[in-house]
């Protein structure tokens, strides 16, 4: 995350600096700040003891809360109407996925356009350039060009007459033109040269072609518009991930629309469909109805112990009930423990439909619980005796059901088991040499090379860039450990 942060200056920078010194020095400013997360990353795994690998992280996220925070082992605890938020994972996700895009974006404009001008033209411009329609004197190596695409045109080297230097005599360029005509003695071509200096030579094209190279832009404006078109949809796309692994709901504050209900865990599997398969846990409710709750875990990643606990599953109800076509195919959910661990994820619409007549509000349930655990449906908070001439009046105050649940809610403590917020200590070695390698072709970018190796230079960062994503969300072995020989 820190080392996206630091690469997502580069793009901006790219397309709308145009003093090319300030902005090569900025860009490796921004890269060597990338670069040095990478090292700050690799010193805390070791300063840690190590890498962990996931499965470790995971279960000892288990351990975050004691069981001597639940009132009794034998009794259920009541069902909180506040849990930790998914706030975090929601941000995580968003800026893993928006930064990939970025980080794709950013390697196809470094590639597409002009880090400087050339030498010929920042003489040109340092002498004062001007565009100017100029005769052709001479052509040769004409050749005509038939793309399937777009319009037909012809290429020429031509020799054009810029006019009188300091000795009064004509002064000539050799040029390299693109029209659409073909080129002819006597025909006129644009061309950006120096009026003072015309003997520094001239370049054909026009404002369109060379206009946005002049003025110290890294592309053209079209190629500005289609990078930052590209950038929003890659936005919009991580968006619509977010929202389909996570939902748009901090999922904290459970309300009227939130159902809840006493379930047990089954242990992790996949819920099928077709072709199409997630991983899950599955649930097991008190009327046998099976519940897939979608979360990347396996079994190493929990403790043996949760196959069989007895927990609460709540899911927002509201969420994908109308069933239409459009409809969300699922909706946010939580697992919360009777330990004081909460696990956030996301639940089927169909299986939130079928639980809908066996789940109870929220509110309910908490106040319910609380029902449960006292002995009386009341509290007694206290008995006052007042003596008058004739008689003694004795009066009993009592508390509200569900306050006495706020009571116990208030003071039961509650963790978010999200092991990947601590993804520094499980994060491949392996994947941040190749982190430091789309670094380095993200630098080399900013220089001028020949257009040839500027494109395979992108292509390379672009393979770089996905091994890195691919060891950085694979926790498990990429090849299963060998069995001990007999």
């Amino acid at each position: 995350m820190l080392v996206l942060a630091a690469i997502v200056p580069v793009l901006p920078l790219w397309l709308f600096t145009s003093r090319s010194d300030f902005r090569q020095q900025a860009i490796l400013v921004a890269l060597g700040c990338a670069l040095c997360c990478l090292v700050a990353i690799a010193l805390y795994q070791r300063a840690a003891g190590g890498r962990r690998p996931f499965h470790t992280v995971a279960v000892a996220e288990f351990s975050g809360v004691a069981r001597a925070d639940v009132a009794s082992a034998s009794e259920p605890a009541a069902m909180p109407r506040e849990i930790p938020s998914r706030r975090g994972m929601q941000w995580r996700a968003l800026g893993a996925c928006a930064g990939g895009f970025t980080v794709l974006v950013t390697l196809a404009a470094l590639a597409g356009g002009a880090p400087q001008r050339t030498v010929l033209m920042q003489r040109i411009h340092d002498a004062g350039a001007e565009f100017a329609n100029v005769r052709v004197e001479k052509v040769s190596d004409v050749q005509f060009h038939d793309p399937s695409k777009t319009p037909d045109y012809y290429t020429a080297t031509a020799v054009v007459r810029l006019g009188r230097g300091a000795t009064g005599r004509p002064v000539t360029a050799t040029v390299h033109t693109d029209t659409p005509d073909r080129p002819v003695p006597g025909s006129r071509v644009s061309v950006l040269y120096a009026p003072a200096q015309p003997h520094l030579g001239a370049l054909a094209g026009d404002e369109r072609s060379l206009g946005a190279v002049l003025h110290g832009n890294t592309m053209s404006t079209m190629g500005t518009w289609a990078s930052m078109t590209a950038w929003i949809l890659g936005m919009g796309f991580s968006v619509r991930v977010v929202w389909e692994l996570y939902g748009f709901r901090s999922f904290s504050r459970l309300g009227r629309d939130d159902k809840a209900v006493r379930a047990k865990v089954l242990g992790p599997d996949f819920w099928r469909e077709g072709s199409k398969k997630e991983q899950c846990l599955k649930i097991l409710t008190p009327s046998s109805r099976v519940a897939h709750f979608l979360i990347n875990v396996t079994d190493r990643d929990l403790p043996d112990s949760l196959n069989g606990q007895q927990l609460w599953l709540c899911w927002d109800a509201h969420r994908g009930s109308g069933g239409k076509r459009f409809s969300p195919k699922s909706t946010p959910a939580a697992l919360v423990s009777d330990d004081g661990w909460v696990m956030h994820g996301m639940l089927k619409s169909r299986d939130a439909k079928l639980l809908a007549d066996e789940g109870v509000p929220v509110e309910k349930a908490h106040a319910g619980m609380a029902h449960v655990e006292e002995t009386a449906d009341v509290a007694t908070a206290g008995v006052e005796e007042t003596a008058g001439p004739e008689k003694t009046v004795k009066i009993v105050k009592t508390v509200p059901e569900q306050a006495v649940a706020e009571a116990k809610a208030a003071t039961r403590t509650l963790r978010l088991w999200d092991p990947r917020s601590a993804w520094p200590l499980f994060i491949r070695p392996s994947a941040l040499a190749p982190a430091a390698l789309l670094i380095a072709c993200g630098a080399l970018l900013t220089c001028d090379i020949p257009v040839f190796w500027r494109w395979t230079t992108a292509i390379a960062g672009v393979v770089v860039g996905l091994a890195v994503a691919l060891l950085s969300t694979i926790h498990q072995p990429l090849r299963p450990a060998k069995e001990n020989a007999r």
